[in-house]
């Protein structure tokens, strides 16, 4: 509990002390939406959504939970609000057996490569024991899946591998801290470490950002102490040298332009407005953690929120305006779903 409470801690006081103002986003067109369907299902503890493009004329994406699940979303946007409909996605046996080996299926970000026709998802790894305090990083990191079907139709995920990767990247890993942010070009892959922390394991005011080239593996780390960024929890690449990202801690939203080198040549910072859906004065609840990003064709990006259950609580004036049903999507700690319009 006090490896969880510090952690809580810690990023109150980053969000009310460290993060500099430039500027606000709002949801646009009907948004944010409750990541829940008419029939109830829902997604929990959602960490990682993806676009893959539209299907009878519905936005479609793909979403990872921390619980160790995966997600087949659409979304009518021609619906006021807009629809929500989810599908969970089943794991073949051989899925299912390599994740009865882990304590955890911690699942974070995810994306689809339609140039590969596969998804790839970062595990986080929860592992640790005092007979092997490093055993968490032997099922850390990028793991690249095959699946049944089309992207837009499948059901099943068939095949699940783990990326090798220089073992530079784990430097800083823990357990319950590794790559929540993860991004990819056909030249490179982009890790995002969630938060770099002391020996004490605090949090810190920093991170690091990883660029592995694909071809020759060659690593070039990026320290966001400068760039004022302090956790990255989701991770998008718009090009080779250009790289969104969600900061978690700070309630942002980031974008990183980078010279051939991959040195930082320019960085813009947003804060996420983060209402709740039909109340747009209600956008204070600390519990709600933004931890994912992606863009749709039209340049709109979307942003999905992992719930902090311990925080994730309207106070007693803002219970006042809800209805039971939206009390109940807290209790139950349903994630939000947010568009805005790319303002950078």
């Amino acid at each position: 509990m006090l490896r969880v409470l510090i952690p809580l801690i810690t990023i109150i006081i980053f969000v009310n002390l460290y993060f500099v103002h430039t500027g606000m986003i709002n949801p646009v067109e009907n948004y944010p939406v409750w990541m829940k369907d008419s029939a109830g299902n829902r997604t929990d503890q959602t960490s990682g959504l993806y676009y893959t493009g539209i299907r009878d004329g519905k936005k479609m994406f793909i979403s990872a939970d921390d619980i160790g699940r995966i997600n087949r979303i659409s979304v009518d946007e021609s619906k006021n609000p807009p629809e929500f409909n989810l599908s969970e996605i089943s794991f073949s046996k051989d899925v299912t057996d390599l994740f009865g080996k882990f304590k955890k299926r911690d699942m974070e970000d995810i994306l689809y490569d339609s140039s590969e026709n596969k998804i790839y998802l970062a595990i986080e790894g929860h592992e640790y024991s005092s007979n092997d305090p490093m055993i968490y990083r032997k099922k850390e990191g990028i793991y690249e899946l095959t699946f049944n079907k089309d992207i837009f139709t499948f059901d099943t995920i068939l095949t699940i591998k783990r990326l090798q990767l220089p073992e530079e990247i784990y430097a800083h890993t823990f357990d319950n801290i590794g790559f929540e942010g993860f991004a990819m070009t056909k030249d490179f892959f982009f890790l995002g470490l969630e938060n770099y922390q002391t020996p004490d394991n605090e949090f810190t005011d920093s991170t690091v950002i990883y660029i592995v080239n694909r071809n020759t593996n060659e690593v070039k780390a990026v320290g966001t102490s400068d760039l004022k960024i302090s956790s990255v929890c989701g991770l998008y690449a718009s090009g080779n040298y250009s790289l969104y990202g969600i900061d978690r801690n700070r309630r942002s939203v980031f974008k990183i332009m980078f010279d051939t080198a991959f040195n930082v040549t320019n960085v813009k910072i947003k804060q996420l407005n983060l209402t709740i859906p039909l109340h747009s004065e209600i956008n204070s609840i600390l519990g709600t953690a933004p931890e994912s990003i992606t863009f749709d064709y039209q340049n709109n990006f979307y942003v999905s929120v992992d719930p902090w259950k311990e925080i994730y609580k309207p106070d007693i004036a803002e219970r006042k305006k809800l209805s039971q049903e939206e009390l109940d999507n807290f209790y139950k700690f349903v994630p939000i779903m947010y568009k805005f319009k790319n303002e950078f």
